[in-house]
Formats: structure tokens, sequence, C-alpha cells
């Protein structure tokens, strides 16, 4: 069963990427312009064939875990393509923008419609309760730890007001007051019973987020009962997965970029796979789904970052080329660059996943 979750697994990267590549392809096709190549996989051919009608060549290749649409003249470092009417470079701006921003525009579309399967199959969720806020973990030598609080401790109040999902507004609201500690009222539970305790924490002002904090990672959960909805039901709870998902990886990214918080937590694709084959194990088809559309906004997010040889940094340079008139000179040389980097990243962050799995 576990080669079977991890077949899964390559499935679900497999569909992402080749819906990531069509989109580019599908958008190229619909603007006229020339696609050089278009593959399903890297590595080994195991089937090749040609459209002469538009003169691309279609491989399938073993390894199921990228893909890639190529486009005549696409990076071109010694100008060869100049004087070929089918470069990329001799395409419309905006034609060439847009067709780079529907491959991630195709992995937000495939997650909420992956995800409007997860909601026909498992049902909508309906408010059952009153949002609680439980601490997710403590970080070490954080104000929260000096004070006792503990992952797994629901907190109920700050300084007696009342804590939903409004934890971090409360603590800015009573450290604004002056209040230099606050008195955390949580839960705790204990040989089968929940205890409640009054811990004493002594925030401190993060200069970076420009707020006080307390030093945990803590998160709201509504009590929900699942049942079958309509269709506008699951497809409002589709657009609020997405949403919700997309607002936390933005989150994580800023935290990571700005604090270095999570570095230590990245994972490849060795340590994805483990995760998706964890969750299907456990949840089967519905843990399946949901996976599919997180990761699917993930990916959609990522290659939206202005990193060299991913789309967003393809994007900024034809706004700056739109802008100043003329295409940059040394753009292949970074994109080329960039990939060589991005994939050593890929690379030390795969063998840090496998010494992990080890």
């Amino acid at each position: 069963m576990t080669i079977f979750y991890i077949l899964a697994a390559v499935l679900m990267f497999g569909v992402m990427i080749t819906v990531h590549e069509a989109g580019h392809f599908f958008a190229a096709r619909l603007f006229k312009i020339p696609v050089r190549e278009f593959s399903i996989g890297f590595g080994p051919q195991l089937l090749k064939w040609k459209r002469k009608k538009h003169d691309t060549l279609f491989f399938l290749r073993a390894i199921p875990l990228g893909g890639y649409c190529a486009f005549y003249g696409e990076d071109d470092v010694t100008g060869e393509s100049k004087s070929d009417p089918r470069a990329f470079g001799k395409q419309g701006i905006w034609k060439r923008l847009l067709t780079i921003l529907m491959g991630p525009v195709m992995n937000f579309i495939l997650a909420f419609l992956v995800a409007a399967m997860f909601y026909a199959i498992s049902g909508v969720p309906t408010p059952a309760g009153p949002t609680v806020t439980v601490v997710e973990a403590v970080n070490q030598d954080s104000p929260a730890m000096a004070a006792g609080m503990l992952a797994g401790d629901q907190i109920t109040a700050v300084n007696g007001h009342l804590v939903t999902d409004n934890l971090l507004p409360m603590i800015a609201q009573e450290t604004g007051k002056g209040a230099e500690t606050l008195d955390f009222t949580i839960l705790r539970e204990k040989d089968g019973r929940k205890e409640e305790h009054v811990l004493t924490v002594k925030p401190l002002f993060d200069s970076v987020e420009r707020r006080y904090m307390i030093g945990i990672n803590a998160l709201a959960n509504t009590p929900a009962v699942w049942a079958p909805g309509s269709v506008g039901d699951v497809l409002r709870a589709s657009a609020a997965l997405c949403y919700n998902a997309g607002a936390a990886i933005i989150t994580a990214l800023k935290n990571l970029v700005t604090r270095g918080q999570g570095i230590g937590e990245l994972s490849g694709i060795v340590g994805i796979t483990k995760l998706i084959v964890e969750e299907t194990r456990q949840s089967q088809l519905q843990g399946y789904l949901y996976l599919m559309a997180v990761i699917s906004i993930n990916l959609g997010l990522m290659n939206l970052l202005i990193i060299p040889g991913l789309d967003g940094s393809r994007i900024l340079f034809l706004i700056v080329e739109a802008i100043r008139g003329k295409p940059i000179e040394k753009e292949g040389y970074v994109h080329a660059v960039g990939m060589v980097l991005l994939f050593g990243l890929m690379i030390w962050i795969t063998f840090r996943d496998i010494v992990r799995l080890l």
C-alpha cells in the first residue's frame, strides 16, 4: 500500500505540473506564438511525436516530476534567434506576458476545481460552536515559555477579555493601553479533564513585526458539522479554501524572508511526498484532494515569486521591457543562472529531506 500511496503522490505532482505547462501552451496557441517543444516529465523519452501543422515536438518522459513548454529563442544568450520570426522575443509583449502568467493561473484554477471535488465528496462544514484558539507550539526561550504556556493550551481570555479568533488584536489592544504584562486564561487538559489556569506573560516588542509578541504559534478552530451542501455552498467553500491557503502561504513566505522563520521546515519533493503519503493513508481520497488543492495554490504562488528562472521574474522583465520600449539584453543570462541556483537549492533540500527520512 505504501507503494500505491507514493505512486499517488507522483501522480499528483505530474497532474499539477502538466496543468501548469498546459497553461503556457494553450495560451501560446491562442496568441499564435510558436511552441518548439512540450514535454510531460523529465529524463529519458518514452514517446515522441510531432504536429506538422504547428511544428511542435511533444515528449512523454520517464520521470513524471516536471515538464516544460519551450519556445523558440527563449533565453537566447548567443543572439542566434534575432532573425527567427518564430522567436518568443519577436512576439507582442502582452501576448508573452499573458502566456507566462497562464501557468500559475492554471494552478489556481486546478486548486479551485479540486477543492470543489473535495467539498462535493466530504460535504460543506457548518459552524457548530464558538471559535477557540489553541496553542500549536511555544517558541524556545519566549515570554510564553517563561510563563509556563504549553502546546495544546486553549486560550480563553486575555486580561479578562474573551478570546475566540481575535488573539492578535487582543494582544495589540492590551499592550496599546500600556500594559507591561498580560494575564492569559487558559484551559489545559489533564487526566481527561480541562483545568483553568491564569498565566502572566510579559510580551516583547518585535522591531521587525512592529508589535508585541509572546512567542507562540496559535490556531483558531471553529467546531463544524459536515453535511452535503448546494452547488453554491460548495463553490463558496472552495473559494474560501483557496483564499485562506493562499493567505497562509504568503504570510509564511513573508516570515521566511523577513525573519527567517520556517527555514528549517522547508521541504522538497521527498518531504512533500512523505506528507502526501501520510495524509492519504490517514484521510484517503478527501485528504488527497485537500492536499492537492493546497499544494497547487503553493505551486502557483511560488512560480510568481520574482526569482530568476521563475515565471514571476519573467513577468517582471516583460513589464520593464514594456516601460523602456526594448528588452534587457542580458535577460537570458539572468534566467540561466537563476535556474542553476534553483536546481542547486532543490538538490540541497532534497538531500536534507532524505537525511530526515532516514
